[in-house]
């Protein structure tokens, strides 16, 4: 599991058929103090997080291919939970 940031929206023209109707997230994964680790990545998204939120992605290709209902999808990370700010920042 990672936590992310949402930086984008991946759209495409043609994506395979297990794709097809799903919101898919331009997702940065974060480390220490915020800082971005590595490129960003596409991930479904099925709690409807929004831009700038931050969020957990399972990285379960397995658990992804389920929610897409298609053995063959080439999806491998999906938005597990959207991280609440709100309880963060009052629990410190």
């Amino acid at each position: 599991m990672l936590i992310c940031r949402i930086v984008g929206n991946a759209v495409a023209t043609h994506c395979h058929r297990s794709l097809s109707g799903k919101k898919l997230l331009l997702c940065q994964q974060l480390g220490d103090a915020d800082v971005n680790v590595g490129a960003p990545f596409v991930a479904i998204d099925l709690f409807g997080a929004g831009l700038h939120e931050r969020v957990l992605v399972s990285t379960d290709g397995l658990g992804a291919r389920h929610l897409v209902d298609d053995d063959s999808s080439p999806i491998r990370m999906f938005v597990q939970g959207i991280i609440d700010e709100e309880i963060l920042s009052t629990s410190l």
